[in-house]
């Protein structure tokens, strides 16, 4: 049995030009690792109208990821380009590809850490859930809107002390709310 010369290896996409499932990228930045190339940095939005739209930053060559400058503080496009920016200058992380793509369970799982993170402390009402709470996530989830509702969706039937849902005030689609921890007797 002889072996081809021209063996044909699985297409590898670029970080130059992959965009995350359930995301539109708007920006990259690239740092530069001496005379190597470095991992880039994405400024990306899940949201179709980028007027009003939130944006968040993540490299994909070490951990950085930014969503918002602080839990209220959803970012522009414009502060989330000069985080990227600010990130890729320091950064110094080799270019490490396209990061894997989790298996579903993974994913939901993922889901389900995002609205645990959520979950209110020091009150009793509930964290009304909105996809902007996923996108700092989006990058290692790799999965559009329909996912995470329908993760969310069978957390409200599996787990409906910590995951509800009702009606939206609009009257179209649902509105997830993360209740709080019970209270301590």
């Amino acid at each position: 049995m002889a072996l081809s010369l021209f063996i044909r290896r699985p297409a590898v996409q670029d970080q130059a030009t992959w965009t995350p499932p359930g995301t539109i990228v708007v920006q990259r930045y690239r740092n530069i690792v001496g005379p190597a190339e470095g991992a880039v940095v994405l400024v990306y939005t899940a949201d179709s109208d980028r007027r009003s739209a939130y944006f968040a930053a993540a490299c994909l060559g070490c951990t950085y990821r930014a969503a918002s400058t602080d839990r209220l503080s959803r970012l522009t496009e414009k502060v989330a380009a000069n985080l990227a920016n600010a990130h890729a200058a320091d950064c110094r992380a080799m270019n490490c590809g396209i990061p894997a793509a989790p298996d579903d369970t993974e994913a939901a799982q993922m889901v389900g850490s995002r609205l645990w993170g959520l979950r209110p402390h020091r009150t009793t009402s509930p964290h009304y859930v909105h996809l902007t709470d996923f996108h700092v996530d989006r990058v290692d989830l790799q999965r559009d809107d329909d996912f995470i509702n329908q993760t969310m969706v069978q957390l409200t039937q599996s787990e409906p002390h910590f995951l509800t849902s009702q009606p939206n005030s609009s009257g179209t689609g649902t509105q997830f709310l993360v209740q709080p921890h019970p209270p301590r007797n």
